[in-house]
């Protein structure tokens, strides 16, 4: 008798010598693993009983989790001791397999040697139990979490179909080299479907959240889609700043039936919406940085948990100015004039950033950061903004805004009227958008990102994809962060059965994905990747929190090291 201690995870081939196999590990196992290679499936789980325990079994292609190693294909191979959920019993879960591979009560009494009432007896207490109400409520769920016995219950089955099924023939050897399984025909019929949340014009860079999420679409169903699928794009086009638009939008992908969504910032001004995004129960990608949602999410993860914000909250943005201005004034490229930072924020729940817990943090390096002025887009009176500031002269001004055409407004009024401050932005100068309509009155600019693309050979691979396909510049942010969401979630879906939301959400929880944004890595709980230098020291676990300033109408990246320097800031020529 062998009794496995622990987790086992090994990754064999058909051809791995049994002596180097952990003796530990049941031989019948290591046979089922190799097997698993000739039914042409990304992902199989089930259990087997070693005489005194269950063992929960995971199989997973090598080349679904990213492992390219040249030669024979590999499987990798997870084992864990586990328990039956609810009490079931051995032979409880006999039946429980053999409904779900479509046998009758008389069907599965003949392969279990007992009577049709037994049967049916066992039927009513795994209904009780497992808080079904049908037959096939507890096939879904047998097959949802693994709860299928191999080898299976009355030896092997007369067909295929079910991936346990498949396994067993393949096996036993009988399923010969021309075997076509069902899946295959299904997988190249269905594609699956990503829905797009474009903002439209609404706002100037929804042609980026349009054009990153298509891009990789294109060059995912170039290289044969995820798992075998081709990838469907289903955009819809809305206002964020209003309700009723974005709820037709989700009704329209939500009728569609789309596999996940993917979009920008559209829920950090229409929180109704993640409720509704919720309830539909497919994985949400987005990009709103807004930490009460996050927090939400973490709080209730059997509601929220399929939604996902794919970079950092918008609470770093502030410290992170604090910590360039400190740096800057370290290294001795800038000298404040005093010790006042002024906050002009946009009057949305996301953009709350002259916080009390800010004040305090500030007050550790000895700033004093004022009340926030509120700027309503499109009603600010930015020449009375500018008045403001001439009379409490700031050393800084944060510019709490994601509408590039905001701060642009704001540095036409700043300009004529400068006074010797800093000007940090944040996101807004990421789109082109931006210095195209101030060109060299841009300079001087300051602005962070929680989610940019890197100025490395990614992301500039990148960007001459995204100029050769669209003929414009994709910026510096959103337009990679919406590429990289579509292929994250094709990674996930190439890994693991499309169709198994909570599969999906695992796999995107668990494995880190490394983008042209950066690296995306949420943990088992987390709803938000890591950002470096602010919640990780781990640069190639994480997003860095990018800082650039405009240079001669470029983005030059001056923070954190090791990515920019400090040394490359130049003092912006209203400050002389």
């Amino acid at each position: 008798m062998l009794v496995l201690q622990g987790v086992v995870e090994r990754t064999i081939a058909a051809d791995t010598p049994a002596e180097s196999l952990s003796k530990q590990v049941p031989p019948e196992l290591w046979g089922y693993a190799k097997a698993f290679l000739l039914i042409r499936r990304p992902a199989l789980r089930f259990v087997w009983r070693d005489e005194t325990q269950w063992i929960d079994v995971q199989l997973t292609l090598a080349h679904a989790l990213g492992d390219r190693t040249p030669g024979t294909a590999r499987v990798f191979v997870r084992l864990r001791p586990s328990e039956m959920p609810r009490g079931l019993t051995v032979r409880e879960l006999d039946v429980l397999t053999l409904v779900a591979l479509g046998r009758t009560n008389g069907g599965i009494a003949e392969r279990l040697g007992t009577s049709a009432r037994t049967v049916s007896t066992q039927l009513e207490r795994l209904l009780e139990k497992l808080a079904q109400s049908s037959r096939g409520g507890l096939a879904a769920l047998a097959v949802d979490l693994g709860l299928l016995r191999l080898p299976l219950p009355g030896g092997p089955p007369e067909s295929g179909g079910l991936g346990v099924a498949e396994l067993e023939l393949a096996y036993r050897r009988r399923l010969g080299t021309g075997y076509r399984p069902i899946r295959d025909d299904i997988s190249s019929r269905v594609p699956i479907r990503i829905g797009i949340v474009s903002p439209g014009s609404s706002v100037s860079d929804g042609a980026q959240v349009l054009g990153g999420a298509l891009l990789a679409i294109d060059e995912l169903n170039q290289h044969g889609g995820a798992g075998g699928r081709s990838i469907e794009a289903v955009p819809v086009e809305v206002d964020i700043f209003d309700w009723a638009s974005v709820s037709a939008g989700l009704d329209e992908l939500f009728e569609a039936d789309v596999d996940a969504i993917v979009t920008s910032y559209v829920s950090a001004e229409q929180p109704e919406a993640l409720d509704r995004i919720a309830a539909y129960g497919k994985p949400f990608l987005h990009t709103a940085t807004f930490e009460a949602d996050v927090r939400r999410a973490e709080r209730e993860p059997w509601k929220y948990g399929t939604i996902f914000q794919t970079c950092a909250s918008e609470h770093h943005y502030a410290p992170g100015m604090l910590r360039l201005l400190d740096e800057l004034e370290r290294a001795g490229s800038w000298t404040p004039p005093n010790r006042r930072i002024v906050s002009l924020e946009l009057p949305s729940q996301s953009m709350r950033l002259a916080t009390p817990a800010l004040r305090a943090l500030a007050a550790e390096g000895g700033w004093e950061v004022a009340e926030p002025i509120l700027t309503p887009p499109g009603e600010t009176d930015w020449e009375a903004i500018v008045t403001d500031l001439a009379r409490t002269r700031p050393a800084a001004v944060l510019f709490a805004s994601y509408l590039d055409q905001e701060l642009a407004a704001f540095l036409r009024a700043f300009l004529h009227r400068p006074v010797p401050a800093l000007i940090h932005g944040i996101y807004a100068p990421s789109n082109p958008a931006f210095i195209d309509a101030l060109g060299r009155a841009a300079d001087g600019v300051v602005w962070s990102t929680t989610t940019g693309t890197y100025d490395d050979e990614f992301g500039s691979r990148f960007r001459r994809q995204y100029r050769a396909k669209y003929r414009e510049d994709p910026g510096w942010s959103i337009g990679g962060a919406l590429y990289d969401q579509v292929r994250m979630l094709a990674s996930a879906w190439s890994s693991v059965d499309p169709g198994d939301v909570s599969e999906v959400v695992a796999h995107l929880r668990r494995w880190p994905y490394r983008g042209v944004n950066g690296v995306y890595y949420f943990g088992d709980t987390g709803q938000s990747p890591q950002l470096y230098p602010d919640t990780t020291a781990d640069a190639a676990l994480s997003q860095a929190h990018q800082i650039y300033q405009i240079q001669d109408g470029e983005h030059v990246l001056i923070s954190p090291e090791p990515f920019g320097s400090a040394a490359a800031f130049r003092a912006p020529h209203w400050l002389g």
